[in-house]
């Protein structure tokens, strides 16, 4: 059997990390995506060989769909989609480097602690993944989704009107609990419904090529900051400060992107929404330092996530999301049956697994994160018309590759039309995507309740557990709107201060 420190293990890891750093920086190539691809080699490899090669390419794609949101505004994983524009305007403000060393160092110390709980409590948090019914997680959406409206800052009613949006493009195909096809308009290609993640390139990736030609493209154009000092200090040094000094901040988006991350389906990026979207909520009155604490919130939540995601898959063979689904068919394949028995029959391959994780975000994600920061550096100074184009091509090619569907490259297209007049508008993007997310979880897990429980609306309130999701949801709202409502007095005050100058000259 293959030992993680033979030179096969290690190479395996190194040239997984490699390429999920370079699969997920393209728009659209998500890490589930490279996983897929890379299933063929691996049911020729050793399992001890194999797996760390899947765990180093998930973590570091995760966290390399960032590159695309501090280059051009375009998320890489619907992950990346929660805090896009805050990295987006740290790119622009200080530099991409500094943007993508958050990321990085946050994406490491939310996988560390991730990995930690996954090593000494897989058991028994999966004990409690399986008392969670529809009903739970109908309360964990609805959770999603009221964080997800207040975080749209000062107007949470545009923030709404986007969300519903989501939710209904969402509604397209065929109805996941009776059967039923809807808003397909008499085309076969809708039977399947719209993909969010072809939604989120034309979303924010076509749409800034509508609005370069908008604006006749001088306005496009972004002054970029000096670097003062070496790139390795903005990358490491600075991000491990913002981390210290906001430890309580790192913690809590962890134990969030766990907790998320550990429900089966939910995943990594649910875990990076609500993370970002409590954080969006709770530190919008800090305008210098705001974006730094919402890009660090959401990427060690969503590597949080990736960790936790494998406890309901080692320890009771359910998939935390699709990356854990697909290795759990290589598991099978290999003779390897996941669940309790997994950790005496096969303790090494489980040891092999722990170890993975560990390196992924103490190696991988500080060195290739690195190398992709100062490749998005050199990126931004090309010449932005060629950039531009460049970026077109991108969201064409990747829109075709998730189903080789030419007709996702219109649904791609009209996608950036809508996000365009949205953008016109002042409606944030962002919430479109989460609608399309979480919209097939909410309505297959109401459906589902419903109709076991008779259509008994009530069976909703009666599980400890579910009450306990919708007092969270209802403290959530209660405070997200008294914070909304201190915003919004206090932009106005400077405004009525100056009216009333004004008045007295």
């Amino acid at each position: 059997m293959t030992s993680l420190l033979s030179w096969e293990a290690v190479l395996a890891l190194l040239l997984g990390g490699l390429y999920g750093s370079l699969f997920g920086a393209i728009p659209g190539l998500t890490a589930t995506l490279a996983v897929a691809l890379f299933i063929p080699i691996a049911f020729f490899l050793d399992p001890l060989i194999a797996l760390p090669a899947i765990i180093a390419i998930s973590s570091v794609a995760i966290y390399a769909g960032d590159v695309g949101s501090a280059v051009a505004r375009i998320p890489g994983t619907p992950a990346s989609a929660a805090y896009v524009e805050e990295l987006h305007e740290l790119a622009g403000r200080k530099g991409p480097v500094y943007g993508l060393g958050i990321s990085a160092m946050g994406s490491a110390v939310g996988g560390i602690i991730g990995t930690v709980l996954l090593i000494f409590s897989a058991t028994g948090i999966a004990a409690v993944a399986t008392r969670f019914s529809s009903f739970e997680y109908f309360w964990v959406a609805v959770l999603g989704l009221t964080a997800g409206v207040l975080a749209s800052g000062r107007a949470p009613l545009k923030g709404f009107v986007s969300l519903l949006l989501g939710l209904l493009f969402a509604t397209v195909g065929i109805d996941p609990t009776l059967g039923y096809p809807r808003f397909h308009f008499g085309i076969p290609d809708l039977l399947s419904g719209l993909n969010y993640v072809v939604a989120m390139i034309g979303l924010f990736g076509f749409s800034e090529v509508l609005e370069y030609l908008y604006r006749g493209g001088w306005a496009a154009q972004r002054a970029l900051p000096e670097l003062h000092g070496a790139p390795v200090r903005h990358f490491y040094v600075l991000p491990l400060r913002l981390i210290r000094r906001f430890p309580g901040l790192v913690a809590r988006s962890s134990l969030l992107g766990v907790f998320v991350g550990f429900l089966p389906g939910a995943g990594a990026d649910v875990g990076a929404w609500v993370a970002s979207s409590v954080e969006k909520m709770t530190g919008q009155h800090d305008r210098e330092e705001g974006p730094d604490r919402t890009v660090l919130a959401g990427t060690s939540s969503n590597n949080a996530a990736v960790a936790s995601a494998w406890i309901p898959a080692l320890s009771l063979g359910l998939p935390g999301d699709t990356v854990t689904a697909i290795v759990l068919g290589v598991f099978l394949m290999k003779g390897i049956t996941p669940g309790p028995l997994l950790f005496e029959n096969d303790l090494p391959l489980v040891w092999t697994l722990f170890g993975t994780f560990i390196l992924a975000n103490v190696v991988l994600l500080p060195v290739f994160g690195y190398l992709t920061a100062r490749l998005a550096a050199r990126i931004v100074r090309v010449p932005f018309p060629l950039l531009l184009s460049v970026i077109a091509g991108l969201c064409v090619v990747g829109a075709y590759a998730i189903n080789n569907n030419a007709f996702d490259v219109w649904v791609m297209a009209g996608m950036g039309v809508i996000a365009f007049l949205l953008r016109r508008g002042g409606f944030p993007l962002a919430q479109v995507v989460l609608g399309m997310v979480l919209g097939p979880i909410l309505e297959q897990n109401f459906m589902v309740s419903a109709i076991k429980s008779r259509w008994d609306l009530m069976s909703f309130f009666e599980r400890p557990m579910a009450l306990g999701l919708m007092g969270l949801t209802l403290v959530l709202l209660v405070v997200g709107l008294r914070l909304t409502r201190r915003l919004r007095s206090g932009a106005g005050a400077p405004d009525r201060r100056e009216a009333a100058r004004e008045g007295e000259e």
